[in-house]
């Protein structure tokens, strides 16, 4: 609900601050007073465009602000609103027009755009009038109404779902037949990849580095047997360490004869020949296990230049080349596999003749609620002097979706004779204002929108009517918080809260707005009855209707 309205140097507006009601909230005064003052205001607040001219005289700034109770609002329309938000029960906006520069607007205390006000704001408030649009006056939602009216959950999902079947199983056949088009052009290219890449059979993630690290050794050959011959010749030759360790060896055990103080140096000392021994047995090894196959220098060769060219041309290493070959692996099996065009053609056509009889299904359940619906709202036109007027419910039929094959369009005729109409193309502001107000109650739109703002729903009744105006309105009222700007005592009488605006002047013009008591109220349904005079007969008469409601 829309809490608070504060308005400041708007118009003749210098300073309000409103507070609403719940439900039903009536806004009254004379003619020029200021009442469509508060309609801009909000309009404004709503995103609507800024006008300078709007600015009251002598200020350098307007500024709109408005407080929103979100403790009721659905979950499924809060999560529709932009994150700016929050999660919290109060939405606070403000928005300022200065004389010169930009304008201003807060959302919540952050800064936001006119465009992101009126995407939050326009979620929770439509203004019902001839120049403001609405769901109702818009016909991409009147299947959306209609089926919220029909009570078509059930119905509608198990059409939703046969639709996601049938699509999904239409895209697969389209992108198979494009796959079977190209096909034969891919598999040929992914068979040549596959063909180069597969012709390394030794390709790994690091093989490049081990071919050069072979290539290197076996173009060492010779040298590395003569560093490993001439290492052995220093260990074990006539002249070579191995000699001159052993008499190290014998001077050793002359000395522990004499002194056994020695036998921890000899004890190292032998340790690091049984280790330089070891060394000499590996060397050994070596020297005689150095692969001399110089043949298979040129293949090692050979391969290590392929991977070089293919690394070149597909601008990766040996890894991105090993995971290339498996892609192309994974590709080739998946176009050589799965059904053929032919089998899904089948399974296509058989989901489309399910969705359609589901969508028929659903078909019924439309055509029954229009007829219940153009009845209702026939009836209820009648009770607010539209005795002639007659709503249409026109289908049409469209490619599937999922919402079914229905194309719905709500038609109005206003007078008898008339063609039916779009419903934004009724010419009286009155009668459209009447007509929404009616579709309003009868199909009890779930939009989300809880605050509805009833402007001109008034014009050219009076009386009874007036009354049924009241009445249909109250009626909303009880399940969405209702502003409505009105001149009629019929209307105003059945209010939960009255404001009535009036202007003052002094050195200079200035709009009031202000609430009511129960008693100023009677006074003002006596105003609205019999004119500038109240008498106490236009007040009984007040509390006569009051007391009615």
């Amino acid at each position: 609900m829309l809490s608070e309205l504060t308005i400041s140097n708007f118009a003749i507006i210098e300073r309000q601050s409103l507070t609403f009601h719940p439900h039903f909230n009536v806004i009254s005064g004379e003619t020029g007073a200021g009442k469509s003052i508060i309609l801009n205001a909000l309009e404004f607040i709503l995103g609507g465009k800024g006008s300078t001219a709007l600015i009251r005289s002598g200020a350098d700034h307007m500024e709109v602000q408005a407080l929103f109770d979100l403790s009721e609002i659905p979950e499924t329309i809060r999560g529709e609103l932009p994150e700016i938000v929050g999660e919290g029960d109060e939405l606070v906006v403000s928005r300022t027009q200065p004389r010169e520069g930009r304008g201003k607007v807060l959302i919540n205390g952050r800064l936001g755009t006119v465009s992101l006000l009126e995407e939050i704001v326009r979620k929770l408030v439509n203004i019902c009038s001839q120049h403001h649009q609405t769901k109702l006056l818009d016909a991409k939602y009147h299947l959306e109404l209609l089926d919220g009216y029909a009570d078509n959950t059930r119905v509608g999902e198990e059409v939703r779902e046969a639709y996601d079947r049938w699509h999904t199983a239409k895209c697969e056949l389209l992108s198979l037949q494009a796959s079977e088009a190209s096909g034969a052009q891919r598999r040929e290219e992914l068979q040549y990849t596959l063909g180069e890449l597969e012709a390394l059979p030794h390709l790994k993630a690091g093989r490049r580095g081990e071919l050069e690290s072979e290539i290197k050794r076996i173009g060492n050959f010779e040298r590395l047997n003569q560093a490993g011959q001439r290492a052995l010749d220093l260990l074990t030759g006539e002249d070579g360490l191995g000699v001159k360790l052993r008499e190290v060896s014998a001077v050793l055990a002359e000395l522990r004869r004499y002194d056994a103080a020695t036998t921890t140096i000899i004890n190292e000392f032998e340790l690091a020949r049984d280790s330089l021994t070891r060394s000499e047995i590996a060397i050994d090894r070596y020297v005689h296990t150095i692969d001399a196959d110089t043949s298979s220098l040129e293949d090692l060769r050979e391969e290590l230049s392929e991977i070089a060219r293919l690394e070149r041309k597909y601008r990766t290493d040996d890894a991105g080349l090993c995971e290339r070959r498996e892609r192309a692996r994974e590709e080739l099996s998946r176009l050589g596999g799965g059904p053929g065009a032919q089998a899904l053609e089948k399974d296509v056509a058989a989901k489309l003749s399910h969705f359609k009889a589901q969508a028929l299904e659903l078909r019924k359940t439309r055509l029954k609620a229009a007829k219940a619906l153009t009845a209702s709202v026939t009836e209820a036109l009648a009770e607010l002097n539209m005795a002639d007027a007659r709503l249409e419910v026109r289908f049409g039929e469209c490619e599937p979706t999922a919402r079914g094959l229905d194309r719905i369009d709500f038609l109005m005729s206003s007078n008898k004779g008339e063609s039916h109409g779009a419903l934004s193309q009724i010419a009286s502001g009155g009668e459209l204002s009447r007509v929404m107000l009616v579709l309003k109650k009868v199909l009890r739109e779930q939009s989300g929108v809880n605050v509805l703002i009833f402007d001109e729903v008034d014009t050219g009744i009076s009386g009874g009517v007036a009354r049924s105006v009241g009445r249909m309105l109250k009626d909303i009222a009880s399940q969405s918080q209702v502003i409505c700007i009105t001149h009629l005592p019929q209307v105003a009488s059945l209010s939960d809260k009255h404001f009535l605006v009036q202007k003052e002047i002094g050195d200079r013009a200035v709009t009031v707005v202000r609430a009511l008591t129960e008693g100023e109220k009677v006074d003002e349904i006596a105003r609205m009855l019999a004119g500038f005079t109240i008498t106490e007969a236009s007040r009984a008469s007040a509390r006569e209707l009051i007391e009615s409601r």
